[in-house]
């Protein structure tokens, strides 16, 4: 009997093991078609739009217009995971195939997950610096009349180690047990690029391609240091965001 046991408790500690690996390749493979299809959306955008990049988040009559779709109005202040967002009315909604889908990698951490919206979760930010910036160099979250307007493409030294996209998630904040959740801007002070696999983001660049950087370890979060949650570079660096 203790033979049977041990080789059942061996089996489905194999079987654990399989699975997980199985999930995590088939999670890279996700985070990989959604990193390729987010850059050949932005390079499509580009091209119809004068080469300006798109803003980060507008406030519209009808609701937020994140960069990856608008959020009703009648949907603010609903709970989050239950928020509706209509993917279609973004910036980028015409430019995205019908394949884009949520990211499994954030349940692989070890650390609880908390989306955000109700189609499930989108698991990759964009770079506010190109969105606008302030005279002081800061990045423009939210776009007014009277923002700075979008960088172009044609102002950027080097678009191929300028990151576009990346994967990202925060820790959240008002949490006694350490909860991380979705979070869609990379700039230079926060500390929201996500190292899913194997420590390293999945990125893509302003030049249209993708890959992968790694993480500055001096910034990962303390707070879920599994969760491999942080920068590319010390807060006020911007490395790969200019």
């Amino acid at each position: 009997m203790l033979v049977a046991i041990t080789i059942a408790i061996l089996l489905a500690s194999l079987f654990f093991v399989v699975g997980r690996n199985a999930y995590a390749a088939s999670s890279l493979a996700v985070s990989a078609n959604n990193i390729r299809q987010l850059a050949a959306g932005g390079m499509a955008y580009l091209a119809d739009n004068n080469y300006n990049f798109w803003p980060f988040l507008e406030k519209k009559p009808e609701g937020d217009l994140w960069w990856f779709g608008l959020e009703p109005k009648s949907a603010l202040g609903r709970p989050e995971g239950s928020r509706k967002i209509d993917m279609a009315a973004g910036p980028l909604g015409t430019y995205i195939p019908r394949g884009f889908a949520p990211d499994p990698s954030l349940r692989l951490s070890g650390t609880a997950f908390k989306p955000k919206f109700e189609f499930g979760y989108i698991g990759c930010a964009y770079n506010v610096h190109l969105a606008g910036e302030r005279s002081d160099g800061r990045a423009v979250w939210v776009t007014t009349p009277k923002s700075p307007r979008p960088k172009r493409f044609w102002e950027l030294q080097k678009p191929e180690s300028t990151v576009m996209f990346a994967t990202s998630a925060q820790v959240y904040p008002f949490s006694k047990k350490p909860v991380i959740e979705e979070f869609y801007g990379i700039d230079k002070d926060e500390v929201t690029v996500h190292g899913r696999h194997g420590g390293k983001a999945m990125v893509a660049y302003a030049s249209g391609n993708a890959g992968f950087l790694p993480l500055d370890k001096s910034t990962i979060n303390r707070n879920a240091p599994g969760a491999n949650i942080g920068r590319f570079a010390p807060r006020g660096s911007t490395l790969y965001l200019k």
